[in-house]
């Protein structure tokens, strides 16, 4: 029984690491679409490729169809929280304000959903646990410290809308958290990303400064890429990864994404890292055992 308990452990940390990784990776891809096609139609086409994709493949393997009423209006609070209002205040409010700023402030998300999971979830942070948090969004705080400031002027509406996207996502784990035995997982993220698609095409269709669509080969496979194994993949692992652990604790890992999005740029874009981002990434890692090493305290 120790060593299944062992495995099981190891599976939530691989996969939780993937999960970031995978996320990470969707970054630079979106600022490669930014040429061919308006910001929100991508986030469109994504969620609509990645829900579709995820939905045919329940149909196949014949799992159980989601029947009532309620259910539907679960997913779709679900869909609105985290595809709508995630992927929006993510990549769209995000440009209104400096790099770091929007990274320190979509990483309050762990804390949010910390405070949540504790009053909802009953999920209490030992002493361990919040400390390891903390640590993890210090270490974010100091990656983003040299673009923090970088403009004279922060927008106090991005920041707002990126505030509201991190609670967005909060709120979406913990009722992804909440819903995990009961809803087959193809089926609940496909569903979500379908259904928070719709005010993704709504803010395309009526972006002020519309942007012509280029089709191109180099765009298909940006956003294939961005549907697949950035958004389908990780929503699965993600929606897997809530049966297997609490929320606190695959939090955490969140903390990551930033960390692989400076390894990318450092490996593939030639990007350096200053000693402050060093120590950034060292306080981010040194987060993840701290938290792990805690135990679970319900009420």
């Amino acid at each position: 029984m120790r060593i299944k308990a062992n495995h099981s452990k190891t599976f939530v940390i691989l996969g939780s690491i993937q999960t970031m990784l995978l996320w990470a990776i969707c970054y630079p891809l979106i600022s490669l679409s930014l040429p061919y096609a308006p910001i929100m139609l991508t986030a469109f086409l994504r969620a609509v490729i990645a829900g579709s994709l995820l939905i045919f493949i329940a149909i196949l393997l014949k799992r159980p169809v989601p029947k009532t009423l309620d259910t539907y209006a679960y997913l779709l609070t679900i869909g609105i929280t985290a595809t709508s209002i995630g992927f929006w205040g993510m990549f769209y409010a995000g440009s209104l304000i400096t790099p770091g700023l929007a990274t320190v402030l979509a990483n309050t998300q762990p804390l949010i959903a910390g405070l949540l999971g504790w009053y909802i979830l009953n999920e209490r942070l030992g002493k361990r646990a919040l400390l390891g948090t903390l640590l993890g969004f210090s270490g974010i705080v100091v990656i983003s410290a040299e673009s923090l400031f970088a403009t004279d002027v922060q927008s106090l509406s991005g920041m707002a809308y990126v505030v509201i996207a991190a609670a967005g996502l909060a709120i979406s784990n913990i009722l992804l958290k909440k819903s995990a035995n009961h809803i087959d997982v193809l089926y609940a993220m496909g569903f979500q990303l379908l259904l928070g698609a719709i005010p993704l095409s709504l803010l395309a269709l009526f972006n002020t400064t519309p942007q012509p669509l280029t089709w191109s080969w180099d765009y298909v496979w940006i956003l294939l890429t961005l549907a697949l194994p950035g958004t389908a993949l990780p929503v699965i692992l993600w929606f897997w990864l809530m049966n297997k652990s609490p929320l606190y604790k695959l939090n955490v890992y969140s903390f990551l994404t930033p960390v692989f999005g400076l390894y990318l740029g450092y490996t593939y874009f030639s990007e350096s890292l200053s000693l402050t981002q060093w120590l950034g990434v060292f306080l981010v890692i040194a987060a993840i055992p701290l938290v792990n090493s805690s135990t679970k305290r319900n009420v």
